[in-house]
């Protein structure tokens, strides 16, 4: 906003409020280190960071969105797994309160002890196995892009190609794993050689699709989260319940029905 104004980067750093040392101190993969960086990129360039730090900002919000959607996707299953054990309890009290002790088998036979080892196994791996679910639907999609439109801030700022080049290089390097963006900013240097045509608009233009495909792929792996997320609540928590409700429950039963 303080840029969009007129501020240069000095300035609105001092208008922030921003300590200045710790700011640029902050080390990747974090959003604010990459900030920093792009900061420190402007300055050093004497670039105009508005257009580069507006498209962070709203890269930003929407993985902040795809988290708490993702998040919000967990809730269901937990509040049927929490539902789901509670079960064991009401089915042992029920039981207990018909003759039978389906309590003593659990904590007092060796095959109960190994079924509540069993359960215990299956709810860690629920937890496990739905927390890595949810971690695959939060992709790192604030950084797509950021390369290329560093590269095409470098080149407006009058920056060499070769420069423009190794600055979007050092920002994929910290931020990104795959490295193709940088191969499709090749390209389009051989086309710009070729053709006459602005880098920096195509770069800026093909930054811009690439934001757009990272928001459809994260919204669309948001959108599967919620299918699978069940399936560790019928692998895992269900047979856990059937592990410390159903079966000790059912030893009772039998074993009375023999004593008498």
């Amino acid at each position: 906003m303080l840029l969009a104004a007129g501020l240069s980067p000095q300035q609105a750093l001092m208008h922030a409020r921003v300590e200045r040392d710790a700011f640029f101190d902050n080390k990747p993969p974090t959003p604010l280190a990459l900030l920093a960086q792009v900061w420190r990129l402007g300055l050093e360039l004497g670039a105009s960071m508005k257009d580069l730090l507006v498209s962070l900002s709203h890269a930003l919000a929407h993985a902040s969105q795809n988290s708490r959607e993702a998040r919000s996707q967990l809730a269901g299953p937990q509040a049927a797994t929490r539902l789901v054990m509670i079960l064991p309890g009401i089915a042992i009290l029920g039981a207990m309160a018909a003759g039978y002790n389906p309590l003593a088998f659990l904590l007092l036979q060796p095959v109960g002890w190994f079924l509540l080892v069993v359960a215990a196994g299956l709810m860690w791996l629920a937890h496990t196995w739905s927390a890595s679910l949810v971690a695959a639907a939060e992709p790192t999609t604030w950084a797509i892009g950021m390369p290329t439109e560093v590269m095409a801030m470098s080149l407006r700022s009058g920056a060499s190609l070769r420069h423009a080049r190794h600055c979007a290089q050092e920002i994929a390097d910290n931020y990104l794993t795959d490295h193709s963006e940088l191969e499709q900013c090749d390209v389009f240097m051989e086309l710009s050689t070729r053709t006459g045509v602005a880098l920096s608009d195509l770069l800026h233009a093909h930054a811009e699709l690439l934001r757009d495909r990272a928001r459809n792929s994260s919204r669309e792996s948001i959108e599967r989260l919620g299918v699978k997320l069940m399936i560790p609540l019928g692998v895992c928590v269900l047979p856990a319940f059937i592990a410390v409700g159903v079966l000790p429950l059912v030893a009772s039963v039998i074993s009375s029905t023999t004593l008498k």
